[in-house]
């Protein structure tokens, strides 16, 4: 069982159709079956029942389901919190003449940065 495999179990159940499920996940539905039957044989048991209407979740798949989604969220808040997100930089240059005056301000200048963004 993989998280790939729960994602998938989690959108037929919503989707309530394999076809449907397949197309919202860019897949084609013989992949998708043949994942969530691969699924159904890793847990043993029976995720849902097929019908020529689509797909209902067992009772068993309803538990594992409310399961299936609690990890999904919990590994979503996992990665919120500790992805790494592109700092927010800027650059700009300066050009003056020498002097100390300058040279003094400038430092000034930095040090007030210093607690707001990387020097």
């Amino acid at each position: 069982m993989n998280l790939q495999q729960l994602k998938y179990a989690v959108e037929v159940a919503r989707s309530r159709s394999i076809s449907r499920a397949a197309e919202s996940l860019y897949t084609s539905q013989p992949f998708l079956s043949k994942a969530i039957r691969e699924l159904e044989e890793d847990i043993g048991i029976d995720i849902f029942k097929r019908t020529s209407r689509g797909v209902i979740p067992t009772k068993k798949g309803e538990e594992f389901l409310v399961h299936a989604q609690a990890l999904l969220d919990h590994v979503d808040q996992v990665e919120t919190l500790y992805k790494v997100t592109a700092r927010e930089e800027y650059h700009f240059e300066i050009t003056v003449p020498i002097s100390c005056y300058i040279a003094q301000a400038f430092v000034s200048f930095l040090q007030e940065l210093s607690g707001k963004a990387r020097i």
